[in-house]
């Protein structure tokens, strides 16, 4: 039987937080190999108009987006879940009450309440990408997920509170943004619909994450590896543990298990 890898993106593959923006060779060497007798998918809170060319160029076997609320296997979809009307607007309200900025995204294009928001330019530069792309907000539509963010953290706790109820949040590592994800819909929701669509058994599966979002989905495998850059809140929750993303920690870890042959 097929086995089958779950990989995050942003540090986990590459890190433009910390000036790694391209896909190493190592990574993409390692994907080719893994396809030859295994499928790969990309497990990743962007959407797919988030997903850099390189990362495209991987082709994985599926991809699993917005943190879970959509998943397609072979260019065919799994399923696709949105926000309700009702939570966009309160994702709306909160968001600016605190003077914050908010992005909504669909499958391919993504939505911001003011392109001229400091806290917005300040999270796109922080984690390297690039301002194009990003839409001037101008109606409701399918939405997936959604990102907020500010300057600082002050006003977490009272932001938390207000939205429990309606969605989950989930903190970036290093950042004072948050994705907003339709509630109790994750990572680990889609890779348990994944394994249950390819009938794989969880010890057949393995995953790959450094992040507060990719928490469920290490727990729904039987082979959970975190990089050497995770963030604390999942270390010492007894997963394997590989090389820091710079150090390509994933090409690392599938060559001593004997799942690639080296490059």
């Amino acid at each position: 039987m097929k086995s089958i890898i779950f990989c995050d993106i942003d540090g986990t593959i590459l890190d433009g937080s910390r000036g790694m923006p391209n896909v190493s060779e190592k990574t993409k060497y390692a994907f080719e190999e893994l396809k030859k007798d295994s499928y790969v998918f990309i497990s990743s809170g962007r959407c797919k108009g988030l997903l850099s060319e390189q990362v495209k160029q991987l082709k994985p076997n599926g991809f699993i987006l917005c943190n879970g609320a959509y998943s397609e296997f072979e260019g065919q979809e799994i399923y696709s879940l949105s926000f309700t009307e009702k939570v966009v607007d309160k994702i709306k309200e909160v968001s600016l009450k605190y003077n914050g900025f908010y992005i909504l995204e669909t499958l391919d294009e993504m939505f911001v309440d003011s392109l001229e928001s400091d806290a917005y330019k300040a999270f796109m530069s922080g984690w390297g990408i690039a301002l194009s792309g990003f839409k001037q907000i101008k109606s409701d539509d399918n939405y997936h997920i959604a990102m907020i963010g500010f300057l600082n953290y002050d006003n977490y706790d009272l932001v938390e509170k207000e939205l429990s109820d309606y969605v989950d949040l989930a903190a970036h590592h290093g950042f004072s943004s948050f994705d907003v994800n339709i509630k109790n819909i994750n990572k680990g929701y889609g890779v348990k619909r994944v394994l249950e669509y390819l009938n794989i058994p969880r010890d057949n599966a393995y995953c790959f994450g450094d992040g507060i979002n990719d928490l469920e989905m290490l727990y729904e495998v039987g082979h959970p590896i975190i990089m050497a850059n995770a963030d604390e809140k999942i270390k010492g929750l007894g997963f394997d543990e590989t090389d820091d993303v710079l150090d390509d920690g994933l090409y690392n870890y599938l060559v001593s298990h004997k799942l690639i042959k080296p490059l």
